[in-house]
């Protein structure tokens, strides 16, 4: 199901982290018993109600612990960082609510748990969309947020395939019509921020993500005294659309460390309002690792059209080394 929406008001209103959990728990059954659409319109209305609550509660309190009811994986784990952020540099998350317009409703049809839906979202306080995945691992269980990544304002998603008004999804490991699988989209993404040296050209279309993370390397390689290196990790797949040109469209979690080895009489700081200051407010005069998160939306084009990433979500999730 690929349903247009735009809905604006109090019932879809959310605050500038996006993400949600539905409030209705239906009777406990281990099995989906027929095929069925993950999602219905007015199911989508409640996991973003629900997540307002959850979510002014977090940011009155300023403490990422209601989030995990409504939350999952790497996006939880951004969130997460986010609030570490905001209580050691005692500067409270805007709970005031931001009116958001709910585009469309990406619905695959499954016949066996997990269900997972995706929500475009226009959040035009901040300039973005945002491409929310949500899934739910068993009836009794609510929906969760696994995926937000976002793009531009006017950015507008491939169209998804379909059958019998269902959006078609496709499996991680399977590159039939295309030029690589998503995982292997995800495991080259990582390789070639792993080395810096590598082509990406060779293998991915340019994309402004990869030329972010590598301007981002390249300076922290360059500071005196300081030996920096990267490493990066693609996750296992377990979500992505089939596009109507054949291709697919998969949502891929990266994770990175970044390691600095400090000549002695150095220290490596950064500015009090930044992430890492947060997280190292002392420097680094030694040795220490910050560990990050990425959320990355992976266009992959049918026929031998490369892999390009046209949405991202991710920060600071800790450090180690301290």
């Amino acid at each position: 199901m690929r349903r247009r929406l735009r809905r604006v008001g109090p019932a879809l209103a959310a605050t500038a982290l996006l993400l949600g959990a539905c409030a209705v728990v239906p009777q406990e059954r281990d099995d989906v018993d027929v095929v069925k659409e993950a999602v219905t319109p007015e199911e989508v209305d409640a996991v973003y109600e629900r997540y307002q609550s959850v979510r002014a509660t977090a940011a009155r309190l300023l403490n990422a612990k209601p989030l995990s009811t409504v939350e999952t994986g790497a996006v939880l784990d951004i969130d997460t960082g986010s609030f570490e952020v905001s209580q050691r540099l005692s500067s409270q998350e805007d709970a005031d609510d931001v009116p958001v317009e709910v585009e469309e409703i990406i619905a695959p049809r499954f016949d066996a748990y997990p269900l997972w839906f995706v929500a475009v979202v226009r959040d035009p306080e901040r300039d973005v969309n945002r491409v929310q995945l949500f899934e739910r691992n068993g009836a009794a269980d609510p929906w969760l947020l696994a995926a937000s990544p976002e793009t531009i304002l006017d950015a507008e998603l491939p169209p998804v395939r379909e059958r019998d008004a269902a959006a078609l999804v496709v499996a991680a490991e399977d590159g039939t019509g295309m030029a690589m699988s998503a995982q292997d989209a995800a495991e080259t993404y990582a390789a070639v921020l792993q080395d810096p040296e590598a082509e990406p050209a060779e293998a991915l279309a340019e994309d402004g993500f990869i030329d972010q993370m590598r301007t981002a390397a390249r300076q922290n390689s360059e500071l005196d005294g300081v030996e920096h290196s990267q490493e990066w990790e693609a996750e296992e797949v377990r979500h992505v659309l089939r596009t109507a040109d054949g291709g697919a469209l998969a949502f891929v979690d990266l994770s990175r460390s970044d390691t600095y080895e400090v000549e002695e009489g150095v220290t490596v700081t950064w500015p009090e309002d930044s992430p890492q200051q947060a997280f190292i407010p002392q420097g680094i005069s030694t040795s220490g690792t910050l560990l990050y998160k990425h959320q990355v939306l992976v266009l992959i084009p049918g026929g031998e059209g490369k892999p390009r990433a046209i949405g991202q979500f991710g920060g600071a999730v800790g450090a180690e080394g301290f």
